[in-house]
């Protein structure tokens, strides 16, 4: 891997060195691989989306969008886990608000 002259390590779902069929896609169309509620990235704006998933902290690859933590719904998985009995129904719900706040995810036990 060159060196890092930016601290980009993912934009539009795909690491900013590739540029297979399927990133050059996702970056054309301003798509969102990671379970968004459309099919475009909606990060800071809607018609000219930012796109940028994760950054690079030193060595270490940060999130930086929300959404990218939706990937293949581990995040509910491992939430599911920690929070509610091994042999639980749950299910999962996005953007939850109340008078207080506004959360991006949610599980509930059913």
């Amino acid at each position: 891997m060159p060196p890092k002259t930016h601290p980009l390590a993912e934009v539009f779902g795909f690491p900013v060195d590739s540029f297979s069929e399927d990133a050059d896609r996702h970056r054309s169309k301003k798509l969102c691989p990671f379970n968004n509620k459309v099919p475009n990235c909606t990060k800071d704006k809607a018609n000219d989306p930012l796109g940028v998933c994760s950054i690079f902290e030193k060595d270490i690859v940060a999130i930086t969008c929300p959404i990218r933590f939706r990937q293949n719904w581990i995040i509910a998985d491992h939430g599911a886990e920690f929070f509610f009995p091994k042999n639980a129904n749950w299910t999962s719900l996005t953007e939850v608000s109340s008078p207080w706040c506004k959360s991006g995810f949610v599980s509930k036990n059913i």
